[in-house]
């Protein structure tokens, strides 16, 4: 709601200037020093935490870093490092830390700049002893930048026996390990000093920074066990003893090897498809009863871990299926060895062969999976359901060189169920004539526990939601039966007040309130008199447009009221109260008579809210109106009855369509509560403009600064700090100009 008004004048306060004089004081209790900090050091560290920081400052706690237990929780030291956004805890390292140094190192947290807090005793360090009051200050702050922090990017090869070699690449910081070379030869004073692998990430960690590595998520990958996973080990199996059985079973088996463990799961064993009984297991042997020989023995059982590869020199064959039947007797035959993975390079200068990859597939899980296949030159997947070589069948194949999965329909296999623990066999053909020579496979799960932020082998669903509903209007009908009109009878009420200052003829400090309908009056005094009393009540939206009558006695306790409802709307609820807290007062309210409508006319109750008297012969228009009303904010009276004229140049409460419909002008809308009425403007950028036109369609023109120099509106929300006015004015050479101002303003900021 907006006006602009006549002259209005406002009254100059004065304003009262005090100067402080700030004493620097020191205070000294016995012997004891004042906690403070002075400097952190280093400035910078690693993002996934383990930086040494050393706290420098005075007064840190010493004796009591190591009294321990419920009690004595808070004794010691404690380091937070705060950003705008959060607080992370710096672990304190008591050995190395006494009077005048703390040293603590930092937590996985996000890139931000923080500052130090340190707590001594449970008692934290102010701000004006730690940097001297300065605590955004270089000296007291700490950075976590993904510069300084060591990575992992990659770790080859990705599984192993437990010693086998491996390789860790990334951004290391180093190439000095061991204590008998001092400086990298960047010129850092940092060395590798340890690395951790098995059960947990692989971790490095540098001296002198001792910065933590953060692990890329390219270095992560799901395992066989379904597990994230950076490397994964694996036993060895060396020797069976003895080598026959009998068909029988009852064979005492003894399997030798290294790095049997059953930490994860049991030990199994399997003999022709069947569970050998395991009686012992140590790191380097398995002993184990064999089952009877099977019925059906099976030309291929699953076996160990990986994927058979073999190679054909010189293998020129026309259909890539004749690959399934080679063996060792085919010529170029160039032996077998054994792969963890089912994507593999060959060096380019070996041509004209062909491979032949075949093993088992053990699900993870059992859900919805679907192969890819890509790679140079002819290629093609076969896969058996059953887990049966025989009954293989091709999937996915293709004739060219595709370094993308998505080259062709072709290279993909329709979705396929496959169960949790079942082995299904699997062969992956390749074909190469010249030049490069690869093959990749690979495997979409449709479900999965991993985010794409936690591995890249993750790729994140998403889901289109749409909805819709269907809008039904409420239907009320009201309908008045045997109405008979008579005469009212007024409600009357009896309200006594009673308190100690009633006798003592001193009760201007004794207040309370009256309630009616969820609306309460002013304070009141205890010994207000009944024309108080009879305008508060008379204030009331709840009584009005009906009024009461007070009539106020006395007695050496206690003030009567009786109060007199004029209204033919019949009998009202009992008055409540309010008593000022801490005052001596007590209210009690009575009915002295029930009020009788004469049903001339009746009011709607709309959750708590009255409508205005209608009668019953109201036109529907009268009708429409009085519901409105109850979902409308009432308007002050100040401004209940403006209307444009000379007194009022510009008022505008939006109720009707004021044909704004430019972009700045912002959206006439019902979906908040306005300050009165039941529309408001939301979010415009101009609230005036000459050109807009009056309800006789003529344009406001220039407002006049005399006799209009009062700008008034009613607004809820976040305003900008400044209003803008477009205004002309005379210089001093009698020349006409015009300008564009930005006035500063602090509107407060709120929903009411």
């Amino acid at each position: 709601m907006i006006f602009v008004t006549e002259n209005s004048f406002f009254s100059k306060h004065n304003i009262l200037f005090c100067t402080w004089t700030v004493f620097q004081l020191t205070w000294v209790y016995g012997s004891k020093v004042i906690p403070k900090v002075t400097e952190i050091i280093p400035k910078y560290g690693s993002i996934n935490g383990a930086t040494r920081l050393t706290i420098k400052g005075e007064g840190f706690a010493q004796a009591n870093q190591f009294n321990y237990g419920v009690d004595n929780a808070e004794l010691g030291n404690s380091v937070q490092l705060v950003s705008s956004f959060r607080s992370v805890s710096c672990d304190v390292e008591k050995d190395s830390s006494h009077s005048t140094q703390i040293t603590c190192y930092t937590r996985a947290m996000p890139e931000d700049s923080y500052t130090v807090r340190v707590s001594v005793d449970g008692v934290p360090i102010t701000e004006n002893n730690t940097c001297k009051g300065h605590i955004n200050s270089w000296a007291c702050s700490f950075s976590a930048k993904s510069f300084r922090t060591p990575t992992i990017r990659s770790i080859t090869p990705l599984s192993g026996t437990p010693g086998t070699l491996i390789t860790i690449q990334g951004r290391i910081f180093t190439d000095v390990y061991g204590s008998n070379i001092a400086l990298s030869s960047n010129g850092k004073n940092v060395r590798i000093l340890r690395v951790y692998t098995g059960g947990m990430p692989c971790e490095l960690l540098i001296p002198q920074s001792d910065d933590l590595s953060f692990p890329e998520k390219m270095a992560y990958f799901v395992s066989s066990l379904n597990k994230i996973s950076m490397f994964q080990t694996y036993a060895e199996v060396t020797t069976i003893s003895p080598s026959r059985g009998s068909i029988q079973g009852g064979t005492m088996l003894t399997i030798s090897g290294r790095f049997f463990d059953q930490t994860d799961f049991p030990v199994r064993v399997l003999i022709g498809g069947q569970d050998c009984d395991v009686l012992n297991v140590t790191e380097n042997s398995i002993c184990c009863k064999t089952p009877p020989k099977p019925d059906i023995l099976r030309t291929v059982y699953p076996g160990g871990r990986g994927l058979k590869l073999e190679v054909w020199n010189n293998s020129r064959p026309l259909h890539l299926e004749e690959i399934l039947e080679y063996n060792e007797k085919t010529p170029g035959y160039m032996g077998a060895s054994w792969v963890d993975s089912a994507s593999y390079v060959w060096p380019v200068e070996q041509d004209t062969f062909v491979a032949r990859f075949s093993g088992f597939l053990v699900a993870p899980d059992s859900d919805v999976y679907r192969f890819y296949i890509k790679g140079d030159d002819r290629y093609a997947i076969y896969f058996s359901q059953t887990g049966l070589p025989e009954d293989k069948v091709r999937i996915a194949y293709h004739s060219s060189n595709a370094n993308s999965y998505f080259s062709s329909p072709t290279q993909r296999s329709d979705d396929i169920h496959l169960q949790k623990g079942n082995e299904y066999y699997i062969a992956i053909l390749l074909q190469e004539y010249r030049l490069s020579a690869f093959v990749d496979v690979g495997l979409y799960q449709y479900r999965s526990v991993y985010t794409e932020q936690q591995t890249e082998d993750a790729v994140n669903e998403e889901q289109v939601i749409k909805s819709q509903s269907t809008t039904v209007q409420e239907i009320q009908v009201i309908t008045l039966e045997g109405w008979e009109t008579t005469s009212a009878t007024n409600e009357v009420q009896k309200i006594m007040v009673t308190s100690p200052c009633v006798e003592a003829n001193s009760c201007s400090r004794y207040q309370y309130r009256l309630v009616y309908n969820m609306e309460k009056t002013v304070w009141l005094p205890a010994d207000a008199s009944d024309f108080i009393l009879q305008s508060a009540l008379n204030d009331l939206w709840s009584i009005k447009p009906d009024a009461v009558q007070v009539v106020r006695t006395q007695n050496p306790q206690s003030y009567v009221y009786v109060v007199t409802f004029i209204s033919t709307r019949g009998d009202f609820d009992l008055l409540s109260y309010e008593v000022f807290e801490g005052n001596n007062v007590t209210l009690a309210v009575t009915e002295q008579t029930k009020g009788k409508p004469s049903l001339d006319t009746f009011t709607l109750n709309w959750d708590g809210i009255m409508s205005r008297p209608l009668m019953p012969q109201s036109s529907e228009a009268e009708f429409q109106a009085a519901v409105e009303e109850m979902v409308s904010a009432k308007c002050p009276p100040q401004i209940t009855n403006f209307e444009e004229g000379f007194v009022v140049k510009y008022f505008r409460d939006y109720e009707t369509d004021s044909n704004l419909e430019h972009i700045n002008r912002g959206q006439r809308t019902a979906e908040t509560d306005a300050y009165c009425g039941r529309y408001s403007l939301k979010n415009p950028a101009v609230l005036f403009d000459s050109a807009d036109v009056k309800p006789n369609r003529l344009p406001y023109g220039d407002i006049l600064l005399f006799p209009y120099n009062q700008l008034c509106l009613a607004y809820k929300g976040f305003l900008a700090k400044s209003i803008g006015l477009k205004f002309q004015y005379q210089d001093t050479n009698k020349i006409t100009r015009s300008t564009d101002r930005q006035f500063t303003y602090n509107f407060a900021y709120g929903n009411k």
